[in-house]
This record gives structure tokens, sequence and C-alpha cells, in this order.
């Protein structure tokens, strides 16, 4: 029963400023972030602090406040995990539903129904891109000539290729967005997979070929409060 009522209480509206909870790397949460510096949302940043006794090995990862909140029943509404955000009784869990929250709050969902689904298909599709190289698995690769191998083909090969389809199913015709003619979740995204999620790679090259995505990863990264978040944030390998 007490489950049941926090459930219910983590529906709440909103009270009080917003807390993300999740650990200290851009990760699946970085999006969030960004659309919150956007929007000029005043915070709390929150993060777990993790580490490895042995680099990339899980079997060693170093995570005890996180353990410790969980244990003391801070992430029910989460099935014991995080990114959860925030903001009194209210509890949103999922980082997908959180992304769309706040899309949703701040603005970041297109101008009408139609842009807003529009937003979300293409939310949809980058998810896809992004869980084909999850499912390689070279994040915690021990094995580091198989996992330049795999990275190689994939920065040379196969992300061009999907980012080719991902080109031609955007529906704007205005430079510099992805939806309509202002910012979007989408537009976060893309930019995100161009510019923030593998820093060492060139997004001229890989994405060669595909204007519109390159217009709008400049046009996030452009964006003063986006610099300003680059600028001060925590510098994380990940």
């Amino acid at each position: 029963a007490a489950v049941a009522r926090a459930a219910a209480a983590a529906a709440s509206p909103p009270s009080g400023k917003f807390l993300l909870r999740y650990f200290n790397g851009r990760g699946v949460v970085e999006g969030t972030r960004v659309m919150l510096a956007l929007a000029g949302e005043d915070y709390e940043d929150f993060r777990y602090p993790i580490s490895w006794k042995v680099p990339d090995d899980m079997s060693t990862v170093q995570r005890e406040e996180f353990l410790a909140d969980r244990a003391a029943g801070k992430m029910e509404v989460s099935m014991g995990m995080v990114p959860i955000l925030e903001a009194g009784d209210f509890k949103l869990p999922q980082s997908k539903a959180i992304d769309r929250y706040v899309a949703a709050r701040f603005g970041f969902m297109g101008s009408t129904l139609e842009e807003g689904a529009w937003v979300d298909a293409l939310a949809e599709h980058l998810r896809d891109i992004n869980d084909a190289f999850g499912k390689k698995g070279t994040m915690f690769m021990k094995d580091k000539e198989k996992k330049k191998e795999l990275e190689d083909a994939w920065f040379g090969e196969e992300l061009p290729a999907l980012l080719k389809k991902l080109e031609a199913a955007l529906p704007s015709s205005t430079e510099g967005f992805a939806v309509g003619d202002k910012v979007s979740l989408a537009d976060v995204l893309i930019f995100r997979l161009l510019k923030d999620s593998a820093p060492d790679r060139d997004a001229s090259s890989f994405a060669a070929g595909c204007p519109k995505l390159l217009a709008i990863a400049e046009h996030v990264a452009g964006l003063e409060p986006v610099m300003k978040w680059m600028s001060t944030r925590p510098q994380t390998s990940t």
C-alpha cells in the first residue's frame, strides 16, 4: 500500500526546483540537460559518483552513494534505476519519458500536434541509431584491438549509411531545424549524436553528404545557452 501511495504521489504536479538524478556522466540524460540549459531552467544536476577499480571492468564498478540511496527506497518509482526527474512529490523515471516531458514542458516538441509527432518519430530514429551502436558493446570492451575495429567500421561505414537515411527522413525545409522552424528535441538529439557523443570523431567526416544534419548540429552547438553549458558542465569521458 505504501508503494502504491508513493507511485500515486509521483504523478502529482511538480513543485519547487527540478532535480535530475543520474550518474556523473553525459549518458542518456545529456539531451535533457541541454534542453534545460536552453530553457534557462534552474535545476539541481544531481550526479552520483562512479568509478572503477580496474578501468573498463564493470565487475569493479564503485557506486556506493547510489546503492545506499537505492536501498533507502529513493528509486522505487524507477525500479531501482536512474535517471529520475524530481520536483516535490513529482517523480518521473525513464530517460526517454524525461526527454519528452521536458521537451513538452519547455516548448521543444514543435508548434503543432503534427510537428510534435514528427519530433517523436525522429527521436525514435535516433534511438535506433544509438541502440545499433550500443549493441556492439564497445564501451567496456577489454580487447582494445577489437574495439578499434568495431568503432572504425561504425564511424567509417555503418553510421554514415544510417545518417543518410535520417537525412532523407527530415521533414523540415528550414535550414538548421529538423522539424518546423524552432529548436526541438529532435535538433538536440541530432546535436548530441553528431557533436557530443564522440568528441574525438569528426562529424564532417562521418556525416559527409548530410548537409541538413550538419546544419542542425552546428545551429544547436552555436546557441549561447548550449555553448555556456558545454564550457561549464563537469568534464566526463562519457
